[in-house]
């Protein structure tokens, strides 16, 4: 990552943080050194969680595993995943700002729990995965509308984009 495109990533962090309801939000991409996907970019987290997030690398396979990462397939871009189904999640409790409510049972069926979080996919061209927000803690403490949905689809289309952009022209891949 040079400059240009960490300082993008961490705007658009703190873009999409201010501009729809989720308290926490974490931006990773592909990496060109190892070919792995790490987090780049937080706005919402603690500094622990954002250092216990810097530390997760995951291959293409385990980022869209269902054993690993069960998720639930809203679009074609965007997948939840939910406390409950996350065998992992207890690995990476330190990963969240208040890991002791992993647990809590959820209350009502549109309650958002800690350890529920969506996943933006940012696609470089077909299939290429170039990276993906990520997105957790609503404001409400309720599952996103579908029009916050296509909203963050929107903006993870946009930050793609302007990525791929800077990354072609430092001559890098995208």
């Amino acid at each position: 990552m040079n400059n240009n495109s960490s300082r993008l990533l961490q705007d658009c962090a703190r873009t999409a943080h201010s501009l729809f309801q989720f308290q926490e939000v974490a931006i990773g991409i592909k990496s060109a050194l190892d070919g792995k996907y790490h987090y780049e970019a937080f706005s919402g987290y603690t500094h622990e969680a954002e250092n216990e997030f810097r530390k997760c690398a995951y291959t293409y396979e385990q980022f869209f595993s269902p054993i690993d990462f069960p998720s639930i397939r809203i679009t074609k871009f965007l997948d939840m995943k939910v406390a409950e189904n996350q065998p992992g999640i207890e690995k990476e409790k330190k990963c969240w700002n208040r890991p002791m409510q992993l647990r809590d049972a959820r209350k009502s069926a549109d309650e958002f729990t800690e350890g529920d979080y969506l996943d933006v996919f940012m696609f470089e061209s077909g299939k290429d995965l170039l990276g993906w927000i990520e997105v957790s803690a609503p404001r409400d403490g309720k599952m996103p509308s579908g029009l916050t949905m296509r909203g963050l689809e929107l903006f993870a289309s946009i930050t793609s984009m302007s990525l791929r952009t800077i990354l072609r022209k430092q001559g890098g891949s995208a």
